[in-house]
């Protein structure tokens, strides 16, 4: 695909290639690296997306094989603590065991098969709530009443256990006994990441979603911003779209792919209707906006800045976290600190790196239904210099007709997640309502790549598990 458009801009909103050559701060190389790989072009049919026996293949050869992320480790911060990972009709435990130590656990008491943790909550013993039984934090058996009608039980009767592996303060399980490390299943990830410690953030704000549409519906709607213009309207006066740069890198154990979208310029498709200058007090406005009133108060007196744009929008924004969270960001390039910089490692993973949308994405099937996921979303912040790490904010559950707008946490960008939901169970009835001979994907080359390499790596997986 050499002859491929790698994105259109404008003199107004130039591409983010040309933005990141004019930042006004150090660029880091990995926002600069170019993708060594395009997923080739191909009908997705729509199927995929509704289709029961393709969702059992996928839960079978992607979601029982794959690294996959499940929870951070200050969901569990004291020994005892641990918290439920659901994925599809799969559940299991994940538990701090001891100060610096984590385990995986089937969420199945081995007497009957009750479910042993339904919700996050501590404790010195795994105790089922039916008979009593109970295990000690490592899946050693601790206790069975009436042990003397269970001569065939021993000390060996343990929790059966799930690979767990650590990365960034994130905790990644995978069922498969055989799974090579984590390492390779990151990619390029930890190479990226290594001057964005996201380890030493916390959670400002974590939600799940209920959404009526099936979970590939709901990560291909944050894998491209093709939808901008439509979706989200009243936010083309600051922010790019057709200048997005879209990336995918193979490191020969997998492939990792990741987009760039700039704020505090337009879109492109404005023209000249909205100035660089606009645009970059439309951002400074929106970013206060959410931040509240302290922020808002810090705004300047854009009049008396005639040349205000990108790098002005930058810099404000380094001193109110600094004044705000106590968090120094002066080494920040002006992109980490605008622009919505996302990465995804399938089959759930989305880490967002810089300070623009500081979000972390988790994708899921919910129960056994292709009609239905959840999409958990956090707020990140870095640890304030030299102070503890704050707790993390408690999830807050929506149902599927509740609304992100409803949760004041989530200021301005609530109303962004809304207007992505609201797209979702529309777009999965009409899979459903298709004609029959034009029913699959008309997917755009470049940006809509993400989306064909999420299927490529389903495909890749199930293919590989019937072959064995």
């Amino acid at each position: 695909m050499s002859d491929m458009i790698k994105g259109v801009g404008s003199k107004e909103s130039p591409l983010v290639s040309d933005l990141l050559d004019h930042d006004s701060g150090s660029v880091p190389e990995c926002l600069k690296a170019e993708g060594n790989y395009c997923p080739e072009s191909r009908r997705v049919p729509f199927s995929l997306y509704y289709d029961s026996n393709y969702a059992a293949l996928e839960m079978e050869h992607v979601w029982k094989k794959c690294w996959q992320y499940a929870c951070r480790e200050e969901d569990v911060p004291e020994v005892g603590d641990r918290y439920p990972y659901e994925v599809g009709s799969l559940s299991f435990i994940v538990l701090r065991s001891a100060e610096n130590e984590f385990r995986a656990f089937h969420n199945s008491c081995l007497h009957r098969g009750t479910k042993l943790c339904s919700s996050i909550s501590s404790g010195d013993q795994v105790r089922c709530p039916f008979h009593g039984w109970s295990w000690n934090l490592d899946g050693s058996v601790r206790e069975i009443p009436g042990q003397w009608d269970f001569p065939h039980v021993d000390e060996s009767y343990r929790l059966p256990e799930v690979k767990l592996a650590r990365w960034g303060g994130c905790l990644f399980i995978n069922p498969d006994s055989d799974a090579g490390p984590l390492e390779e299943a990151l990619g390029v990830l930890p190479e990226h990441f290594k001057n964005f410690d996201l380890a030493n953030r916390f959670t400002l704000a974590v939600t799940q979603k209920k959404i009526r549409a099936n979970w590939k519906h709901t990560w291909a709607a944050f894998l491209e911003a093709y939808h901008v213009a439509e979706t989200h309207f009243d936010a083309v006066d600051f922010n790019g779209d057709s200048n997005t740069k879209y990336d995918c890198y193979d490191d020969g154990n997998t492939v990792i792919s990741r987009l760039i979208t700039p704020a505090a310029v337009p879109s492109p498709g404005l023209g000249d209707k909205v100035t660089a200058r606009e645009a970059a007090i439309a951002a400074a406005q929106s970013f206060a906006n959410a931040l509240g009133p302290a922020a808002q108060a810090s705004l300047p007196d854009f009049d008396q800045i005639p040349d205000y744009g990108r790098r002005h929008v930058a810099a404000w924004r380094r001193e109110t976290m600094q004044n705000m969270l106590g968090a120094d960001a002066s080494n920040r390039c002006d992109s980490e600190m605008l622009d919505a910089i996302q990465y995804a490692m399938f089959p759930n993973f989305g880490p967002w790196l810089g300070e623009g949308l500081p979000l972390m994405y988790q994708f899921l099937p919910s129960g056994d239904n292709p009609d239905e996921s959840l999409f958990t979303v956090r707020l990140l912040a870095p640890v304030p210099d030299g102070m503890p790490r704050p707790p993390s904010a408690p999830v807050t559950q929506l149902g599927f007709d509740e609304f992100f707008e409803s949760l004041p946490e989530w200021g301005r960008i609530a109303h962004v997640f809304d207007q992505d939901m609201s797209n979702l169970p529309v777009i999965q009835a009409g899979m459903r309502a298709a004609a029959p001979e034009r029913s699959y994907m008309m997917l755009g080359r470049y940006q809509e790549q993400r989306i064909r390499l999420m299927h490529e790596f389903i495909d890749q997986k199930i293919a590989e598990g019937q072959a064995s």
